[in-house]
């Protein structure tokens, strides 16, 4: 299927389509060679040469020059040149050009051709690469008794698709099946739409072995369909619906299809930015699926409300460098994305101290009513995070966390190695750099250096333990723990390091405040650990290494008065009074490594000759559906927040793409009615990392009554409203 997709014929490989095209020579080149051979012109009297030998040389020797041969005819990006001769040669030998100008074209297609054959090649590659591995996989849980979700909903589907079968499940089911309920369908996937279609056949059909009324109610939103990467689809969402509304037509049954315009949520001030945006074309596409403008109503009409957007942070110039000195000393720079989570940190900490009330709520602003939303995982993350410990804001840390890249689990991971085999010296160096020991550069140099080829580090470091405080510690804290670590299980020996033996306040004092979520969770990492396995240290560490463990947390703790980062596609569901949208300045740019065509064939560019027309087609498709997707992630955060949202975002030292979240939200706000210009400026206390600028505003005020406190807290171990009272001391 994928050759003839390709139009590659059998056979046919990159190297023999290159052969056969060598074959083929137009003697007209020749003449052009000495025209440009004879030109006044260096560049051309070079491809002219080149040209002469192209043209003497035999078909095998053609082949091995046949890139150079092309690069005469087209740039490196594959494109025509425009200027294939000189002017000159072209007024006073005309025919010259032609030739130049059929070779170009014939190449052109030599070129298409080979790239066809390359990417087939390389697709089949990987497609038994791929096929291999899931015959495995598929064996492993045959061998197991096991089923994946993928499972789940693949047999279920083939269950009521497989003839002699299905009637009588579907007839079984008919039985006792009332109502289909389908929930955040826009992410539902076409296995589990034609699960859903043949459950509700038989609702359509007329009478039924029960004589109660039937109904399928499918909740969702298109707009709000961001999870393509579990293969949802929001038009498959939206044909559902019309098959649904044709299939209750024709059994003259009733089908009611209503609008989610009433927002429940959100103040009119973040609703009208929301509906600004999506009023724009360009915002628009992909999002307002329908044909239907995106318009919202709000129910808390009268709610104060407010939309922010700063200015971007700019990256600042590196300081000046005195003539001619040595560059020896580390210079302080911070970058732009450290320099914003700092300004929000300053922010939300300016808030709590002075007080500030949130309107609509009538009550003080706490820590728990922010929530920052990220579109990626990136580095800032643990900029705000460490911003905000530093500040003694509380938080509760990142939503997804991968263990070992967490800098305080890597020393943990040092020091226990270093346990299971003192002799390795590289990971005994590490340990007392390390934080839990903190050797500096030249004590380490004192201890490792001029000691004997044939010396361990461990025993150069007990040989020398009375030479000074440090090497004396060092060895007292090893050798206890060394005497431990073949009778404690991991969490004994991992709770003594940290609590007893101080390393918790010693990791806290080096690597920051943030820390202490990864240490939590290495401690919890090994209980879970330990309830399944032998109390084994050397296992436990392969199990850590080896699994690339990746914590998951649920950060909707509605109990817990702390600032929450979380991703848009974990925020799914969530809301809060107060959101920060800061990663709004980059657009997604890599897309998948397996490109689909339209007809559903994988297309693997596994190099840049693998470059064919349809891969090109399948990647400019792909990148659509990306910035459709990205658009309605947008409108998923925009729309997470109740009271108030601010935006902002920094700049790289390159250009930023068109069509940023950052872009579409201030041409949005700078249309609506009653958005304001106003005067930013960082906080103060970020000295000279603040940057100022023109922002835009967008506020409602307050003009209905507030609205009751929701929150709740916990007296005497008992959960009752807060009283009103309580936060007009």
């Amino acid at each position: 299927r994928l050759a003839a997709a390709l139009d590659v014929a059998p056979g046919d490989t990159p190297e023999r389509i290159v052969a056969a095209a060598c074959a083929e020579c137009d003697a007209a080149l020749s003449a052009a060679a000495r025209r440009m051979i004879d030109s006044a012109s260096a560049r051309e009297n070079e491809r002219g040469a080149f040209l002469a030998r192209w043209h003497a040389a035999e078909p095998e020797a053609r082949a091995a020059l046949f890139d150079d041969h092309c690069a005469i005819f087209f740039t490196q990006k594959n494109e025509p040149r425009k200027d294939l001769l000189t002017k000159a040669i072209v007024v006073a030998a005309p025919h010259v050009e032609a030739a130049m100008r059929r070779e170009a074209a014939r190449l052109e297609t030599v070129l298409s051709r080979r790239a066809a054959a390359a990417l087939l090649q390389a697709t089949a590659a990987v497609a038994a690469l791929g096929g291999a591995m899931l015959t495995r996989y598929a064996q492993r849980k045959d061998e197991g008794a096991l089923l994946d979700y993928d499972d789940l909903v693949m047999n279920a589907r083939n269950l009521l698709r497989r003839d002699g079968v299905a009637p009588w499940v579907l007839f079984k089911l008919d039985g006792g099946l009332d109502h289909i309920l389908i929930d955040e369908a826009q992410d539902t996937n076409p296995e589990q739409w034609e699960v859903v279609e043949r459950l509700a056949e038989e609702f359509f059909t007329g009478a039924s072995a029960r004589l109660e009324t039937r109904t399928v109610f499918a909740v969702g939103d298109a707009k709000q369909s961001i999870f393509s990467f579990q293969r949802a689809d929001p038009l498959a969402f939206l044909r559902m619906r019309d098959h649904f509304a044709r299939k209750a037509d024709e059994a003259r049954t009733g089908w009611n299809t209503i609008g989610l315009d009433i927002s429940f949520r959100s103040t009119e001030a973040v609703l009208a930015a929301v509906d600004a945006v999506f009023r724009r074309p360009e915002a628009s596409a992909g999002v307002a699926l329908d044909g239907v403008a995106i318009r919202h109503h709000a129910h808390r009409a009268g709610a104060a409300g407010l939309v922010e957007l700063w200015p971007p942070v700019d990256p600042l110039e590196p300081p000046p460098m005195a003539p001619w000195e040595p560059p020896v000393e580390q210079q302080r720079r911070r970058e732009p994305p450290s320099r914003l989570a700092q300004a929000i940190a300053a922010t939300i900490k300016q808030w709590l101290v002075r007080g500030e009330r949130l309107e609509a709520r009538d009550r003080r602003v706490m820590a728990g009513d922010v929530m920052v939303l990220m579109r990626r995982r990136v580095p800032f993350v643990t900029e705000l995070v460490r911003a905000l410990k530093e500040r003694d804001v509380a938080v509760a840390g990142s939503d997804r966390m991968r263990l070992t890249d967490q800098l305080a689990v890597q020393d943990m991971m040092a020091l226990l190695q270093f346990l299971l085999l003192p002799e390795d010296d590289l990971t005994l160096a590490t340990v007392l750099k390390g934080p839990l020991v903190g050797l500096d550069e030249e004590q380490l140099f004192q201890l490792a250096w001029n000691r004997g080829r044939d010396t361990r580090l461990w025993s150069a470091l007990r040989r020398r333990a009375g030479e000074n405080e440090s090497f004396a510690r060092a060895e007292t804290l090893l050798s206890a723990l060394l005497a431990r670590a073949d009778f404690a299980p991991p969490y004994e020996l991992l709770a003594d390091i940290l609590g007893a033996r101080g390393g918790r306040r010693r990791m806290l004092a080096r690597l920051g405040p943030e820390a202490a979520d990864a240490l939590d969770e290495l401690l919890a990492a090994a209980l879970a650990y330990e309830r399944r396995h032998g109390p084994s240290l050397q296992g436990f560490l392969h199990w850590l290494a080896a699994g690339d463990i990746e914590t998951k947390r649920d950060l909707d703790q509605r109990g817990r008065d702390e600032v929450r980062i979380i991703t848009v596609h974990g925020a799914k569901g969530l809301q809060a009074p107060i959101v920060f949208l800061p990663d709004t300045l980059q657009v997604p740019m890599r897309g998948p490594c397996i490109a689909w065509s339209e007809d559903g064939l994988p297309l693997w560019r596994a190099h840049k000759g693998c470059a064919a027309p349809a891969l090109e087609r399948a990647r400019a498709l792909s990148a659509e559906r990306r910035a459709e997707e990205y658009r309605r992630l947008l409108y998923v955060a925009m729309t997470r927040a109740e009271d108030r949202l601010y935006v902002c975002g920094w700049n790289t030292r390159k250009t930023a793409s068109a069509g940023t979240w950052y872009e579409l939200i201030a041409a949005g706000l700078a249309g609506t009615q009653g958005s304001e210009s106003f005067d930013f400026a960082a906080p103060a206390s970020l000295g000279g990392d603040g940057w100022s600028g023109k922002g835009l505003r967008l506020v409602a005020p307050q003009t209905a009554a507030p609205r009751g406190d929701d929150r709740a807290i916990d007296l005497r171990g008992r959960t009752e409203a807060a009283p009103l009272w309580l936060h007009h001391l």
